[in-house]
């Protein structure tokens, strides 16, 4: 496997989460104070784009905009009804400015 250049942190310095394409999949980029995550970008209860949902940085939580389930950002878990299938997590690092993904 091999890491990819997927962002930078400018992308997400005036927005705390962003959609991309990769590996053919829609792919959320989650800012949660310094910390970041890749997960799924769509809801696993019903097709909903949850970089468009709340984000909770206390406690690294993506809430989606469609039916309001919560998912754990770090281990894409649902916390909250109706939501019961985890999210798609992404291996991610960061070097310099640059935000790379495992694929």
């Amino acid at each position: 496997m091999s890491f990819h250049v997927v962002a930078t942190l400018h992308d997400l310095a005036d927005t705390p989460a962003i959609q991309i394409d990769f590996a053919g999949e829609q792919v959320g980029i989650f800012r949660c104070g310094t910390q970041y995550f890749a997960t799924s970008n769509i809801c696993t209860h019903a097709y909903a784009e949850l970089h468009e949902g709340e984000l909770d940085v206390d406690d690294c939580t993506i809430e989606c905009p469609l039916h309001g389930a919560r998912f754990d950002l770090a281990s894409g878990r649902p916390r909250s009804l109706p939501a019961t299938e985890p999210l798609k997590v992404y291996s991610l690092k960061i070097e310099g400015d640059q935000i790379l993904l495992e694929a």
